[in-house]
């Protein structure tokens, strides 16, 4: 439950200005005027595709008790702040303050959502711990989590998204992590990171952050990290693996494990939790009860079975690392295989390369290659402009026992085609 502030004091912690009557309690914060509650505190924010600003008095209509501005909007009940993003993040890091769970930051190219379910999962076996809802892993998104806190979480874990320099640092300040977990680095957001270096250092600001009393669980292409105390997780610590389209099964430490999840790379967020969680002390009972448990979330190697057909719907993210560990599961399959891939958004420069290269590595595992999107004919398949047409394309190009996999960037919504196909096949 959100603790109460006096609007006087919200007001000093983000160094604002207001002529409110300065002993008013706020009770909750809101960033969407529709869903604005009495009591709440209103941040207009400025979005890519929409401002705040533009729905002040939607938000006092609805209940609001102040709205948190970067300049006048003509309503009453305005606190006044030079960059209200920036506001938010700094009552998020007060309110932090006075809490004292250790928070568990994860931050890397690949898995952090799921992987973030996984520790989670398994310290709430053990412990009581306050998770990042969905992928809340921005600016926006990690001050909402922090002020879901109360006093008796013995963890806050939360996940960290980036797409340009700084992001992570920022985070960090507002979060205060004491362990941190890079699941690994390799080319994602290219086109606000610029190169894989540039990856690396946004994602080792994490480490940097960490007290001297922290410690890091680090994974593949990390490369060196300036801490003492931390470890290293790989597959090669792994025996017995076996994949299939019910879920993956691992050793670790003489351990048997087995996971719903999907593939090689679900094995290895598995690891990076188990290994994480170990450190901290939880037995390998919890471990096992937790992974067993843990369900594929929708659009991420969600496993769809339909009259002898296997959809994997991976429609919710797409980078090339994502793209090979996907098109590697479908592959060890002994089904026929139909590859449906959109683009990969947001690799920059190389992003014509990047489409060329995951292009020939799907054209050499697969039976049928169909692509759509402004990037898709780079991977050189079947490429469409229109999705309808692309879905029955494939249903007249279906046997009846095929694995089909549908992958690309959010943005493209690759979760119609899936609907579609399914309503279709009906």
């Amino acid at each position: 439950m959100f603790r109460e502030f006096m609007i006087k004091d919200i007001t000093q912690m983000m160094n604002g200005r207001t002529e409110l009557n300065c002993r008013d309690l706020i009770r909750g914060i809101s960033i969407n005027s529709k869903t604005s509650r009495p009591g709440d505190l209103f941040f207009a924010l400025k979005g890519e595709h929409t401002d705040g600003h533009l729905y002040t008095k939607e938000a006092l209509i609805n209940g609001s008790l102040a709205v948190v501005v970067e300049n006048h909007t003509n309503v009453e009940s305005e606190i006044l702040v030079s960059d209200t993003l920036f506001a938010l993040g700094q009552f998020a890091q007060r309110y932090r303050n006075l809490f004292n769970p250790k928070t568990i930051a994860i931050t890397g190219t690949n898995g952090k959502t799921t992987v973030k379910n996984l520790i989670s999962a398994i310290l709430n076996k053990k412990y009581k711990a306050l998770s990042t809802k969905k992928n809340y892993n921005s600016l926006i998104g990690l001050p909402l989590t922090i002020f879901d806190l109360s006093a008796d979480e013995d963890f806050l874990v939360v996940e960290m998204g980036t797409s340009t320099p700084g992001e992570i640092k920022r985070l960090c300040e507002i979060a205060k992590p004491y362990i941190g977990v890079i699941t690994n680095i390799g080319p994602g957001h290219l086109k606000g990171l610029n190169s894989i270096a540039g990856v690396r250092q946004e994602k080792l600001a994490l480490i940097d952050s960490l007290p001297d009393d922290g410690f890091a669980v680090v994974g593949e292409g990390v490369g060196d990290i300036n801490k003492k105390n931390f470890m290293r997780f790989s597959l090669d610590m792994l025996d017995d693996i076996k994949l299939t389209e019910y879920g993956s099964y691992f050793n670790y430490n003489e351990h048997q494990f087995f996971t719903s999840l999907l593939g090689i790379g679900n094995v290895y967020n598995c690891l990076a939790a188990i290994c994480l969680t170990s450190n901290l002390g939880v037995e390998y009972d919890f471990q096992c009860d937790a992974l067993e448990e843990i369900k594929p979330e929708s659009g991420r190697l969600e496993p769809i079975h339909h009259n002898g057909l296997f959809i994997i719907n991976d429609s919710y993210n797409a980078n090339p690392v994502s793209m090979k560990t996907a098109i590697d599961f479908a592959t060890s399959l002994k089904r026929r295989k139909i590859f449906v891939l959109g683009d990969m958004l947001e690799l920059g420069r190389q992003s014509k390369n990047l489409h060329h290269e995951i292009g020939r590595y799907a054209k050499k595992r697969c039976d049928l290659l169909f692509t759509y999107g402004d990037n898709a004919d780079h991977y050189q398949g079947k490429c469409f402009k229109d999705k309808d047409r692309l879905i029955r394309y494939l249903i007249e190009n279906l046997n009846g026992d095929e694995v089909i996999l549908i992958k690309a960037s959010r943005a493209l919504h690759f979760e119609y085609i899936v609907d579609d196909l399914l309503r279709l096949l009906r």
